[in-house]
């Protein structure tokens, strides 16, 4: 029987040690066996829990009722259409609301811990960015600011411990758009926990000193994140730097888009 370490199938399926270990603490889901030194090793078995797992957070069903399906039992919310939104987005709304800076900490690092990356990002992160803008004016700029300076910290601290496991080079990650863009922090974890040593440059309106910059010698990856237009003579430093990391070069978010149509 082959057996894998925990960042192993962490690589297989795409979520995260910290995950699996708040799933096995707290909701006990999957039971994996120990070495002499306490290191965990799953079995295929357990890889395809997992990803049972994964499909069922992706149709909105709350982790708290997924050991109720691990062991067969029949539960309402699957017969729904897909949610689109954890439940924990009303509960970080109101503490939002009232500018509750320790319960939003609570809130994010539970979601953060307990579901894959992109659930986070998809059911909770758009949601209740889309809820805040509908919040008048001067108590949305109190909002957001709290959102996004907890968020940011949080997925920094994510980066940063991702970053000391990182086992395939450095990655060099370029968010084009303004400065602490959560979806370009969200791609920058997203790649850490493949494995590369993230360096995010954040803001960046101007790619023409990256060129020729020594930096694009010492990493062995690039990404470029924008979700907003750029001017066609950033799209022509962008195919240069594609041209250059050629296979290890990757467009993110809306400039996908951008850089094909243009």
């Amino acid at each position: 029987m082959k057996w894998y370490a925990i960042r192993e199938v962490a690589e297989l399926t795409g979520v995260k040690p910290v995950t699996l270990r708040a799933w096995q603490r707290r909701y006990n889901l999957i039971k994996p066996q120990r070495t002499e030194k306490g290191h965990r090793l799953y079995s295929q078995e357990d890889v395809e829990s997992i990803r049972q797992i994964q499909n069922w957070l992706a149709k909105g069903v709350a982790i708290g009722k997924v050991p109720q399906l691990l062991a067969g039992e029949r539960i309402d919310a699957l017969d729904e259409a897909p949610k689109q939104v954890l439940a924990e987005c009303e509960t970080l709304l109101a503490s939002l609301a009232q500018l509750q800076r320790q319960k939003v900490q609570q809130t994010l690092s539970s979601v953060l811990k307990e579901y894959p990356l992109d659930i986070a990002e998809s059911q909770l992160v758009e949601p209740v960015m889309a809820a805040l803008e509908q919040v008048k004016a001067p108590l949305k700029t109190l909002q957001k600011s709290l959102f996004q300076s907890v968020m940011l910290s949080r997925l920094s601290a994510i980066l940063e411990s991702e970053n000391k496991a990182a086992k395939k080079g450095r990655c060099l990650l370029v968010n084009l758009d303004s400065i602490g863009n959560l979806f370009a922090w969200f791609n920058a974890v997203r790649v850490s926990s493949e494995g590369w040593n993230v360096t995010l440059l954040d803001g960046v309106d101007d790619l023409s000193a990256l060129i020729e910059h020594p930096v694009l010698e010492e990493v062995s990856s690039l990404v470029l994140f924008a979700n907003r237009p750029v001017s066609d003579a950033q799209l022509g430093y962008i195919a240069q730097l594609m041209q250059r990391f050629n296979d290890h070069g990757h467009i993110c978010g809306a400039l996908h888009t951008f850089f094909h149509e243009g």
